[in-house]
This record gives structure tokens, C-alpha cells and sequence, in this order.
């Protein structure tokens, strides 16, 4: 299957430099980049099936109620 894509030039400059100093075609760089998208977005799915509102608060629970240090302070 083929399919044609548009990219602004920028990043196809930078895409068609990294594949060449990966030694790999500017299709294998993308065939990978998209293949590492699909394997993180089902990690995160798998990882949210797992998750409940009962075990984040009581995760939230096990944080001191204490006044954070002045270097994590919102301004």
C-alpha cells in the first residue's frame, strides 16, 4: 500500500537526517517512529484498564500534607 504524505520542510529536513545518520531509509524512520507511537498509546491504554479512583486516592493518601520546598513552590 502505498501513501503519499505532506510535512512541512523543516521536518522533513530533520526526518530525512536522522534516518541518514541512522543509516535507514526515510520510510523505515517513519514505519518505526509510527510503530513506537502505536506500542506507547497501547501501553497507556492497557495501563488505564488497570487503574481505579480507589487505589490513586489511596496512593494520594501516602503523600505528607506538608508545605512543599520553596523551590517547587508555584509562583
Amino acid at each position: 500500500m502505498a501513501l503519499t504524505i505532506s510535512l512541512p520542510d523543516e521536518i522533513l529536513r530533520k526526518a530525512e537526517e536522522l534516518a541518514a545518520s541512522e543509516q535507514i531509509s526515510l520510510e523505515e524512520l517513519v514505519v518505526a517512529a509510527l510503530s513506537e507511537q502505536f506500542a506507547g498509546a497501547e501501553y497507556l491504554r492497557r495501563r488505564g484498564e488497570r487503574a481505579s479512583a480507589e487505589r490513586f486516592r489511596a496512593a494520594l493518601d501516602q503523600i505528607p500534607d506538608t508545605e512543599p520546598e520553596p523551590c517547587d513552590r508555584l509562583p
